[in-house]
């Protein structure tokens, strides 16, 4: 079984006969192992070494400096590269209102019944290859996350012929920016063009190449300044200031009466020898903390602005006429995210499905099923029955989940049969 990049080779084309595929790792296409005799085969080992500090998650903290390195790697002409802007990513993602807002865009448009219909007609057996599948899911979610992260590939794995079984992300780090070309490793400077690849490789790129995280990458590290300046505050002046006087000169019983002090904690009461004044002194400015609590709250709006385009859905709005200002713009935000991701599923994820066996007709496209509100839909339905006009039983079960035992007879108006009380 041939590696992916061994097929790549191959005019970039890959058979379909060989159902699996193996694209992960950091070392591609190189067989690094160790045994007894290579104990002592220095070079050996700090290859592997290299290669597997490689592959390890940077875990410390991004600061300003480390964003702009990455953007200049990003940005470089020469040999750009992506793995150090998603390190940033990965811990511009830790913060909780940043991960709230990007979820609730990404959910309102991922969390929708997606199904294939035919001249606008749900096909049933069409759309059970989508509906429940986990690897459908799995391809709406990450593709929707380039909107944050920038350009995303996604591989399809495990397939049988008309039957994918499982799908992969591949590492945004790998990417050349801007260029469909994936790298073997995060530090080589060549790669393999994967742009002929469209039936095991999905593209996706629903913002720009570098992802919207660029921009919220800033607010969240200012953000954890002020989170820590605040926590230093507390520390500082949270807690009031307990001052012990005593008499004695000697330095044994100032380190007794200190080793006391700290001891007490949070005790109300102490036991002191006599002689010694205990004095607490509160800090005077209670409103010094609104320094850090208003700029949390300013970058807050920020990110929800920036990844929402409003900030009163996430906020307490002012007014409900503002409030539906805010939702309106938010919900021409989901309307362009949902018309990007049916233009990926349409074009790149249909046609790959056919290539790798799916019967799936020419006709036939992927479309979002269209839920009817029952709260609004009978008020319609209201207004038409007192019109005379009469509903299909089969129309009334499938609109409010109820069964109907019969239907009023087409031979009276329904206004008629109101005012005889036989509706």
């Amino acid at each position: 079984m041939k590696s992916i990049f061994n097929k790549l080779q191959e005019k970039a084309k890959i058979a379909i006969s060989n159902s699996r595929l193996n694209f992960s790792g950091n070392a591609f296409g190189k067989t690094v192992s160790l045994s007894g005799k290579d104990s002592e085969n220095i070079s050996k080992i700090t290859n592997l070494m290299v290669d597997v500090i490689r592959r390890q998650r940077r875990l410390w903290r991004k600061e300003i400096t480390d964003w702009q390195a990455a953007r200049y790697a990003f940005y470089q002409s020469e040999i750009p590269k992506n793995y150090q802007m998603q390190e940033v990513y990965d811990d511009t993602l830790l913060d909780g209102h940043l991960t709230a807002v990007t979820e609730d865009r990404t959910l309102r448009t991922t969390n929708k019944n997606y199904i294939f219909t035919i001249n606008g007609i749900k096909d049933d057996r069409l759309s059970e290859f989508i509906e429940d599948k986990e690897w459908f899911d799995m391809v709406l979610d990450e593709a929707h996350k380039s909107v944050y992260r920038g350009e995303t590939f996604i591989f399809i794995k495990d397939f049988d012929k008309g039957n994918i079984r499982e799908v992969e992300l591949i590492d945004r780090g790998l990417h050349i920016p801007g260029q469909k070309i994936l790298l073997s490793d995060i530090n080589a400077n060549s790669g393999i063009d994967v742009s002929e690849v469209n039936d095991v490789l999905l593209y996706a790129k629903f913002y720009n190449n570098i992802g919207i995280l660029e921009k919220a990458a800033v607010y969240t590290i200012l953000k954890r300044h002020s989170w820590g300046s605040w926590d230093e505050f507390e520390e500082l002046f949270g807690v009031p200031i307990r001052i012990a006087k005593i008499a004695s000169q000697s330095d044994a019983v100032k380190n007794e009466v200190a080793n006391w002090l700290e001891e007490m904690g949070s005790a109300a009461y102490g036991v002191f020898p006599i002689g010694t004044e205990v004095e607490i002194k509160e800090n005077s400015k209670t409103d010094a903390f609104n320094v850090f609590y208003m700029k949390i709250q300013a970058l807050d709006k920020e990110l929800s602005k920036l990844i929402l385009h409003q900030t009163m859905t996430t906020e307490n709005g002012s007014s409900r006429s503002q409030g539906e200002v805010h939702e309106n713009t938010l919900e021409e935000v989901v309307k362009s995210d949902k018309k990007k991701m049916l233009s990926f599923l349409n074009k790149r994820l249909v046609p790959a499905m056919r290539m790798i066996g799916y019967k799936i007709p020419e006709n036939a496209k992927i479309t979002i099923e269209k839920t009817v509100d029952p709260k609004e839909q009978i008020k319609i339905d209201t207004e038409l029955m007192g019109n005379g006009y009469v509903l299909k039983q089969q129309y009334v079960e499938q609109t409010y989940g109820v069964e109907v035992e019969r239907m009023p007879s087409e031979d009276k108006p329904l206004k008629e049969k109101t005012a005889t009380g036989k509706a």
